[in-house]
Protein backbone atom coordinates (compact mmCIF):
# COMPACT_ATOMS: atom_id res chain seq x y z
CA UNK A 1 0.00 0.00 0.00
CA UNK A 2 0.91 3.65 -0.58
CA UNK A 3 1.04 5.49 2.01
CA UNK A 4 -0.35 9.22 2.01
CA UNK A 5 -0.49 11.05 5.19
CA UNK A 6 -3.37 13.22 3.00
CA UNK A 7 -6.74 13.17 2.92
CA UNK A 8 -8.29 12.45 -0.31
CA UNK A 9 -11.41 14.55 -1.84
CA UNK A 10 -15.05 12.81 -1.21
CA UNK A 11 -15.01 12.53 -5.33
CA UNK A 12 -11.85 10.23 -5.25
CA UNK A 13 -13.96 8.22 -2.08
CA UNK A 14 -17.13 8.20 -4.60
CA UNK A 15 -14.87 7.13 -6.85
CA UNK A 16 -13.27 4.49 -5.52
CA UNK A 17 -16.33 2.87 -4.77
CA UNK A 18 -18.25 3.57 -7.70
CA UNK A 19 -15.52 1.39 -9.96
CA UNK A 20 -16.02 -1.78 -7.69
CA UNK A 21 -18.67 -4.19 -7.02
CA UNK A 22 -16.92 -6.10 -3.63
CA UNK A 23 -15.50 -4.61 -0.37
CA UNK A 24 -14.31 -5.88 2.77
CA UNK A 25 -15.16 -4.17 5.36
CA UNK A 26 -12.85 -4.35 8.49
CA UNK A 27 -13.35 -3.25 12.16
CA UNK A 28 -10.65 -3.06 14.97
CA UNK A 29 -10.76 -5.31 17.60
CA UNK A 30 -12.93 -5.26 20.83
CA UNK A 31 -15.14 -3.46 18.58
CA UNK A 32 -17.76 -1.18 20.16
CA UNK A 33 -20.80 0.42 18.99
CA UNK A 34 -19.19 3.04 17.13
CA UNK A 35 -17.18 0.38 15.29
CA UNK A 36 -19.89 -2.39 14.83
CA UNK A 37 -22.70 0.64 14.28
CA UNK A 38 -20.49 2.10 11.40
CA UNK A 39 -19.88 -1.50 9.44
CA UNK A 40 -23.38 -2.07 9.71
CA UNK A 41 -24.23 1.00 8.42
CA UNK A 42 -21.71 1.55 5.28
CA UNK A 43 -22.91 -2.17 4.38
CA UNK A 44 -26.40 -1.32 4.24
CA UNK A 45 -25.29 2.03 1.95
CA UNK A 46 -22.74 0.24 -0.13
CA UNK A 47 -26.18 -2.38 -0.57
CA UNK A 48 -28.40 0.38 -1.47
CA UNK A 49 -26.03 1.11 -4.37
CA UNK A 50 -25.92 -2.11 -5.60
CA UNK A 51 -22.60 -3.71 -4.07
CA UNK A 52 -21.85 -6.53 -2.41
CA UNK A 53 -19.90 -5.63 1.45
CA UNK A 54 -18.75 -7.91 3.52
CA UNK A 55 -17.74 -7.66 6.81
CA UNK A 56 -14.99 -8.91 8.87
CA UNK A 57 -15.57 -8.40 12.92
CA UNK A 58 -14.19 -10.16 15.68
CA UNK A 59 -16.89 -12.09 17.43
CA UNK A 60 -18.72 -12.51 19.33
CA UNK A 61 -20.36 -8.53 18.84
CA UNK A 62 -21.65 -7.80 22.01
CA UNK A 63 -25.75 -7.97 22.59
CA UNK A 64 -25.96 -4.49 23.07
CA UNK A 65 -24.65 -3.58 19.72
CA UNK A 66 -26.79 -6.71 17.90
CA UNK A 67 -29.36 -3.83 17.37
CA UNK A 68 -27.41 -2.69 14.26
CA UNK A 69 -26.79 -6.26 12.43
CA UNK A 70 -29.37 -8.04 10.32
CA UNK A 71 -29.66 -11.73 9.10
CA UNK A 72 -29.12 -9.85 5.60
CA UNK A 73 -25.49 -8.58 5.94
CA UNK A 74 -22.99 -11.13 5.45
CA UNK A 75 -20.54 -11.01 8.70
CA UNK A 76 -17.47 -12.94 8.94
CA UNK A 77 -15.27 -13.88 12.04
CA UNK A 78 -12.02 -11.37 11.14
CA UNK A 79 -9.59 -14.40 13.17
CA UNK A 80 -10.31 -17.13 10.12
CA UNK A 81 -9.23 -16.46 6.67
CA UNK A 82 -10.54 -13.96 5.18
CA UNK A 83 -12.28 -14.31 1.22
CA UNK A 84 -9.33 -12.44 -1.31
CA UNK A 85 -11.90 -9.35 -1.81
CA UNK A 86 -9.34 -6.55 -3.46
CA UNK A 87 -10.83 -3.73 -2.08
CA UNK A 88 -10.90 -3.20 2.05
CA UNK A 89 -12.56 -1.04 3.69
CA UNK A 90 -11.38 0.28 7.15
CA UNK A 91 -13.19 2.06 9.82
CA UNK A 92 -12.92 3.07 13.02
CA UNK A 93 -8.72 2.47 13.29
CA UNK A 94 -6.07 4.77 14.21
CA UNK A 95 -3.65 2.10 12.76
CA UNK A 96 -3.55 -1.43 11.68
CA UNK A 97 -1.83 -2.50 14.83
CA UNK A 98 -5.56 -2.30 15.76
CA UNK A 99 -7.03 -4.16 13.19
CA UNK A 100 -5.33 -7.41 14.96
CA UNK A 101 -4.45 -10.69 13.18
CA UNK A 102 -6.73 -9.32 10.16
CA UNK A 103 -4.24 -6.49 9.27
CA UNK A 104 -1.80 -8.96 7.40
CA UNK A 105 -4.25 -8.99 4.57
CA UNK A 106 -3.89 -5.11 3.79
CA UNK A 107 -0.59 -5.02 1.94
CA UNK A 108 -1.89 -7.32 -0.69
CA UNK A 109 -4.80 -5.09 -1.18
CA UNK A 110 -6.55 -1.78 -2.35
CA UNK A 111 -7.40 -0.04 1.40
CA UNK A 112 -10.09 3.09 2.00
CA UNK A 113 -8.84 4.34 5.09
CA UNK A 114 -11.93 6.26 7.07
CA UNK A 115 -11.81 7.35 10.75
CA UNK A 116 -12.34 10.09 13.38
CA UNK A 117 -8.71 9.21 15.82
CA UNK A 118 -6.48 12.23 15.47
CA UNK A 119 -3.67 9.55 16.24
CA UNK A 120 -4.55 7.95 13.19
CA UNK A 121 -1.40 7.37 10.93
CA UNK A 122 -3.00 7.12 7.39
CA UNK A 123 -2.21 3.79 6.46
CA UNK A 124 -4.71 3.46 3.64
CA UNK A 125 -4.12 4.17 -0.04
CA UNK A 126 -7.18 6.35 0.01
CA UNK A 127 -7.54 8.46 3.53
CA UNK A 128 -10.37 10.23 4.81
CA UNK A 129 -10.05 10.99 8.62
CA UNK A 130 -12.09 13.59 10.66
CA UNK A 131 -10.68 13.81 13.64
CA UNK A 132 -13.32 16.93 14.33
CA UNK A 133 -16.20 14.03 13.77
CA UNK A 134 -17.98 13.09 17.18
CA UNK A 135 -18.21 9.21 15.74
CA UNK A 136 -16.77 7.24 12.61
CA UNK A 137 -20.39 6.65 12.12
CA UNK A 138 -21.27 10.11 11.38
CA UNK A 139 -18.81 10.57 8.49
CA UNK A 140 -20.48 8.02 6.79
CA UNK A 141 -23.75 9.51 7.58
CA UNK A 142 -22.19 12.91 5.92
CA UNK A 143 -20.54 10.88 3.42
CA UNK A 144 -23.65 9.17 2.53
CA UNK A 145 -25.59 12.62 2.25
CA UNK A 146 -22.51 14.33 0.12
CA UNK A 147 -22.96 11.45 -2.26
CA UNK A 148 -26.55 10.96 -2.51
CA UNK A 149 -26.68 7.53 -1.24
CA UNK A 150 -30.11 6.76 -0.06
CA UNK A 151 -30.31 6.21 3.62
CA UNK A 152 -32.89 3.45 4.70
CA UNK A 153 -34.20 2.43 8.10
CA UNK A 154 -31.59 -0.04 8.71
CA UNK A 155 -28.88 2.08 7.96
CA UNK A 156 -30.13 5.00 9.44
CA UNK A 157 -30.55 2.42 12.98
CA UNK A 158 -27.29 1.04 12.51
CA UNK A 159 -25.20 4.76 12.09
CA UNK A 160 -27.64 5.99 14.72
CA UNK A 161 -26.11 3.55 17.39
CA UNK A 162 -22.82 4.38 16.04
CA UNK A 163 -23.27 7.93 16.86
CA UNK A 164 -25.27 7.82 20.36
CA UNK A 165 -22.39 4.95 21.68
CA UNK A 166 -19.42 6.77 20.75
CA UNK A 167 -21.08 10.40 22.65
CA UNK A 168 -22.77 8.46 25.54
CA UNK A 169 -26.03 9.50 24.10
CA UNK A 170 -24.95 12.75 23.99
CA UNK A 171 -23.81 13.08 27.68
CA UNK A 172 -19.88 13.33 26.21
CA UNK A 173 -17.96 16.45 25.38
CA UNK A 174 -17.77 15.42 21.69
CA UNK A 175 -21.80 16.41 21.27
CA UNK A 176 -22.02 18.77 19.20
CA UNK A 177 -24.88 20.63 17.02
CA UNK A 178 -23.70 18.54 13.97
CA UNK A 179 -23.66 15.57 16.02
CA UNK A 180 -27.34 16.11 17.38
CA UNK A 181 -28.95 17.06 13.95
CA UNK A 182 -27.67 13.78 12.27
CA UNK A 183 -29.32 12.12 15.03
CA UNK A 184 -31.94 14.01 14.06
CA UNK A 185 -32.34 13.44 10.66
CA UNK A 186 -31.65 9.36 11.17
CA UNK A 187 -34.64 9.62 13.21
CA UNK A 188 -36.55 11.35 10.73
CA UNK A 189 -35.36 8.47 8.56
CA UNK A 190 -36.85 5.84 11.14
CA UNK A 191 -34.15 5.43 13.73
CA UNK A 192 -35.75 4.65 16.90
CA UNK A 193 -33.34 5.72 19.68
CA UNK A 194 -35.78 4.81 22.74
CA UNK A 195 -34.89 1.25 21.07
CA UNK A 196 -31.09 2.37 20.61
CA UNK A 197 -31.13 3.43 24.07
CA UNK A 198 -32.69 0.01 25.45
CA UNK A 199 -30.33 -2.01 23.69
CA UNK A 200 -27.17 0.15 24.71
CA UNK A 201 -27.91 0.78 28.51
CA UNK A 202 -31.02 -1.52 29.54
CA UNK A 203 -29.58 -5.07 28.47
CA UNK A 204 -27.48 -5.73 31.15
CA UNK A 205 -27.07 -9.43 32.40
CA UNK A 206 -26.93 -10.30 35.69
CA UNK A 207 -23.68 -11.70 35.51
CA UNK A 208 -22.49 -8.20 34.34
CA UNK A 209 -23.87 -6.63 37.01
CA UNK A 210 -22.57 -8.75 39.80
CA UNK A 211 -19.24 -8.25 37.71
CA UNK A 212 -19.68 -5.02 37.89
CA UNK A 213 -20.55 -4.54 41.70
CA UNK A 214 -16.95 -6.43 42.72
CA UNK A 215 -14.73 -4.24 40.71
CA UNK A 216 -16.88 -1.01 41.71
CA UNK A 217 -16.16 -2.31 45.55
CA UNK A 218 -12.74 -1.70 45.23
CA UNK A 219 -12.37 1.69 43.78
CA UNK A 220 -9.70 4.09 44.91
CA UNK A 221 -9.35 7.55 44.59
CA UNK A 222 -6.02 9.56 44.87
CA UNK A 223 -4.23 12.32 42.92
CA UNK A 224 -5.84 14.86 45.66
CA UNK A 225 -9.34 13.47 44.46
CA UNK A 226 -8.92 14.14 40.91
CA UNK A 227 -8.24 10.25 39.76
CA UNK A 228 -10.52 7.21 40.51
CA UNK A 229 -9.86 3.64 39.39
CA UNK A 230 -10.68 -0.05 40.13
CA UNK A 231 -9.80 -3.63 38.61
CA UNK A 232 -10.89 -6.91 37.49
CA UNK A 233 -8.92 -9.91 37.48
CA UNK A 234 -9.32 -13.19 36.19
CA UNK A 235 -10.46 -14.49 39.33
CA UNK A 236 -13.54 -11.41 39.24
CA UNK A 237 -14.58 -13.39 35.17
CA UNK A 238 -14.31 -16.68 36.06
CA UNK A 239 -16.71 -16.67 39.28
CA UNK A 240 -19.46 -14.66 37.52
CA UNK A 241 -19.21 -16.58 34.43
CA UNK A 242 -18.46 -13.72 32.19
CA UNK A 243 -16.03 -11.88 30.36
CA UNK A 244 -14.05 -9.44 29.72
CA UNK A 245 -16.56 -8.57 26.51
CA UNK A 246 -19.40 -8.15 29.76
CA UNK A 247 -17.36 -4.99 30.91
CA UNK A 248 -18.48 -2.28 28.11
CA UNK A 249 -19.05 1.23 29.49
CA UNK A 250 -17.62 0.19 33.17
CA UNK A 251 -14.82 2.77 33.46
CA UNK A 252 -17.50 5.16 33.01
CA UNK A 253 -18.21 4.50 36.88
CA UNK A 254 -14.91 5.45 37.83
CA UNK A 255 -14.86 8.58 35.88
CA UNK A 256 -18.72 9.71 36.84
CA UNK A 257 -17.41 10.21 40.64
CA UNK A 258 -17.76 13.58 42.30
CA UNK A 259 -14.87 15.73 41.47
CA UNK A 260 -12.80 13.31 39.42
CA UNK A 261 -10.59 14.47 36.43
CA UNK A 262 -10.19 10.99 34.83
CA UNK A 263 -11.45 7.44 35.58
CA UNK A 264 -9.29 4.27 34.92
CA UNK A 265 -10.61 0.89 34.28
CA UNK A 266 -7.93 -2.20 34.67
CA UNK A 267 -9.02 -5.79 33.00
CA UNK A 268 -6.81 -8.63 33.80
CA UNK A 269 -6.61 -10.44 30.45
CA UNK A 270 -5.69 -14.11 29.52
CA UNK A 271 -2.17 -12.43 27.80
CA UNK A 272 -1.94 -8.70 28.81
CA UNK A 273 -4.02 -6.12 31.22
CA UNK A 274 -6.35 -4.02 29.05
CA UNK A 275 -6.48 0.00 30.60
CA UNK A 276 -9.16 2.27 29.75
CA UNK A 277 -9.06 5.46 30.18
CA UNK A 278 -12.01 8.68 30.64
CA UNK A 279 -11.61 11.96 31.26
CA UNK A 280 -14.16 14.92 31.87
CA UNK A 281 -12.70 18.09 31.28
CA UNK A 282 -8.48 19.10 29.87
CA UNK A 283 -6.45 15.70 30.86
CA UNK A 284 -5.67 14.47 27.04
CA UNK A 285 -5.68 10.56 28.02
CA UNK A 286 -4.83 9.53 24.39
CA UNK A 287 -1.49 11.20 24.91
CA UNK A 288 -1.13 9.27 28.56
CA UNK A 289 -2.25 5.63 26.83
CA UNK A 290 -0.16 6.30 24.00
CA UNK A 291 2.99 6.33 26.64
CA UNK A 292 2.12 3.11 27.25
CA UNK A 293 1.72 2.07 23.61
CA UNK A 294 -2.07 2.53 22.94
CA UNK A 295 -4.28 5.72 21.90
CA UNK A 296 -7.43 6.77 21.45
CA UNK A 297 -9.38 10.24 21.40
CA UNK A 298 -8.46 12.95 24.21
CA UNK A 299 -11.32 12.12 26.51
CA UNK A 300 -11.70 8.45 25.38
CA UNK A 301 -8.53 5.66 25.02
CA UNK A 302 -7.32 2.56 26.39
CA UNK A 303 -3.65 0.68 26.26
CA UNK A 304 -2.74 -2.84 26.58
CA UNK A 305 0.27 -3.60 28.63
CA UNK A 306 2.29 -6.92 29.37
CA UNK A 307 2.62 -7.43 33.17
CA UNK A 308 1.49 -8.31 36.70
CA UNK A 309 -1.70 -6.50 37.12
CA UNK A 310 -0.91 -4.75 40.56
CA UNK A 311 2.70 -3.66 38.24
CA UNK A 312 0.87 -2.49 35.80
CA UNK A 313 -1.78 -0.16 38.17
CA UNK A 314 1.07 1.36 39.85
CA UNK A 315 2.86 2.41 36.86
CA UNK A 316 -0.28 3.96 35.33
CA UNK A 317 -1.40 5.42 38.30
CA UNK A 318 1.99 7.27 38.58
CA UNK A 319 1.83 8.22 35.69
CA UNK A 320 -1.71 10.03 35.32
CA UNK A 321 -0.96 11.87 38.76
CA UNK A 322 1.79 13.48 36.67
CA UNK A 323 -0.77 15.64 34.72
CA UNK A 324 -3.78 16.02 36.91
Amino acid sequence: MQETRLNNKIAEIADFIAAEEEFLLLGHEDADGDCIGSLAGLAYLLKGLGKNPVIAIYQPVPEMFQLAIADELQLLDASEQLPEIASVIVLDSSGQDRLGPAADILESRTVLNIDHHEDNDFFGDLNYVRPEAAAAGLIIYDLAVSLGWKINEKAARALALAILSDTGFFRYSNTDTQTLAAVQELMDLGADIHRINRALYGQNKPEAMRLLGRGLSRIEVCGQGKVAYFYLDREDYRTTGTTSRDNEGFVNFARNISGVEVGIFFSEESDCIKVSFRSNDYLRVNDIAASFGGGGHPRAAGCKVAGDLERVINEVINEVEKHV
